[in-house]
């Protein structure tokens, strides 16, 4: 993926938690959200990968350990408006604005 379509992807994850925060609130995991929008395992990864490097780094995923110790798969789940405002943190601000306009 190029670093467009990973901004852009985090750019659906955006809208796609901002929607369930009205209609469907339940918790999430970024890998689930990035599954429910159609990315496969591989792009998913890469996705993951930005994120924590741009500072998602606590509890994001079980492909990276959280305090130094590996992450189970149930401590990566947040409500839908938590993951979105840790997204929101890493995402460029040009996809931010045009989400929220």
């Amino acid at each position: 993926m190029t670093t467009d379509q990973i901004h852009e992807a985090m750019g659906q994850m955006l809208s796609h938690c901002r929607q369930l925060e009205l209609t469907d609130y339940h918790s999430v995991s970024a890998r689930g959200v990035l599954y429910t929008l159609g990315y496969n395992s591989d792009e998913a990864d890469e996705v993951i990968k930005a994120l924590h490097e741009g500072g998602f780094n606590y509890c994001l995923d079980p492909m990276y350990p959280s305090n130094g110790e590996p992450t189970p798969q149930f401590a990566c789940y947040w409500g839908p408006d938590q993951l979105r405002s840790r997204v929101d943190w890493v995402v460029p601000s040009k996809i931010r604005n045009q989400i929220y306009g």
